[in-house]
């Protein structure tokens, strides 16, 4: 009995169906391959590795993937299919000889040519390198199936991870307290801070520049905060990513200013809550803030950016449905006069 033969356009039809979920793959394989290595690199925490800051990049692809793929057409040749696997290959043997055959001394060699000697800026560094690897895993991908062209569709996840890696440079450039312009940024954050510990009880004194103290039921706490810890590069790379989807609605262009100001706002507002946080919880739970401060921070804005998204496509939708229920309406009401 002869097995079944499909004609050619259908052949390459399921040909092309397998290969949009082995493209997606192939995202996600040198995300997996750093998992499989070292979990600990998932930590949510500053500098405790990139791990989370590459899920939350690939959320964004995903995504964009599943939006793309509905309108514009894909076709997979041999030379694409092998170019996806040459690079998904390379970009995740990259990990492994950083993370799995130490080859993270070279990096750090390369690093203090650079003049980043110290761990701290050794770390932000290498966690550069991470991101930029994966933006260009990104890049590489998208342009291979895609085009230049269409690399418009996907903003997100590459601005995402270039921002991450920015963030990080200056972190490794200018070192606490090094960037005085930068400081100044962080003093009207602080100001607000102080003023809503104190009006739920929290003693504190603002002792100027960077340091605050703190009296609370664990002791008392001196703080000093940089602009690193008061997340003002933090709420740039958000509100990047805020004004990226805006600019993806499809909606007014009026409308989208103002809902990217009402992001900015947010943005700010809830950095605001997580200093505020992190002091209370030394204040009155545990004066060791490590865990509770290198986490609160991905945590809170990824809330926040998935509620903001939800509050303003409702919106959207319903000022829509509003605004044509009213154009339907005005020829009734003018057939009454």
């Amino acid at each position: 009995m002869s097995g079944l033969v499909l004609p050619g356009f259908q052949q390459r039809r399921l040909l092309n169906m397998m290969c949009k979920e082995i493209f997606l793959l192939a995202f996600v394989l040198p995300i997996a391959t750093l998992l499989l290595i070292d979990p600990n690199h998932f930590i949510l925490g500053w500098n405790e590795g990139a791990g989370a800051g590459l899920l939350f990049a690939l959320i964004f692809l995903t995504l964009e993937w599943f939006d793309i793929r509905r309108n514009v057409r894909m076709e997979f040749t041999s030379t694409k299919i092998f170019t996806i696997i040459v690079t998904t290959v390379v970009f995740s043997s990259y990990f492994c000889a950083v993370y799995a055959f130490g080859q993270g001394s070279l990096i750090a060699h390369f690093g203090s040519k650079l003049g980043y000697v110290t761990k701290p800026q050794i770390l932000s560094w290498t966690r550069v390198l991470d991101y930029l690897v994966y933006a260009a895993h990104v890049l590489v991908l998208v342009t291979t199936i895609f085009g230049f062209k269409n690399l418009k569709y996907f903003p997100t996840p590459i601005v995402f991870l270039s921002g991450m890696a920015l963030i990080l440079l200056l972190d490794a450039t200018f070192p606490y307290g090094s960037a005085e312009s930068l400081q100044f940024m962080m003093k009207p954050i602080l100001a607000i801070t102080v003023f809503l510990l104190r009006s739920v009880g929290v003693r504190i004194d603002y002792l100027g520049g960077e340091t605050l103290a703190v009296w609370g039921n664990k002791g008392f706490l001196l703080i000093e905060i940089y602009w690193q810890c008061a997340g003002v590069l933090s709420m740039v790379i958000y509100f990047l990513v805020i004004i990226i989807l805006m600019l993806k609605l499809q909606t007014s262009t009026f409308k989208k200013l103002v809902y990217a100001c009402l992001g900015a706002i947010g943005t700010f507002f809830v950095n605001i809550i997580r200093i505020f946080l992190i002091i209370y919880y030394g204040a009155y739970i545990d004066i060791n803030l490590r865990m509770f401060h290198e986490s609160i921070g991905e945590v809170l804005f990824t809330i926040w950016i998935i509620i903001y998204l939800l509050v303003v496509t409702t919106l959207d939708v319903r000022l829509k449905r509003y605004s044509g229920n009213h154009i339907e309406a005005s020829p009734q009401l003018l057939l009454k006069r």
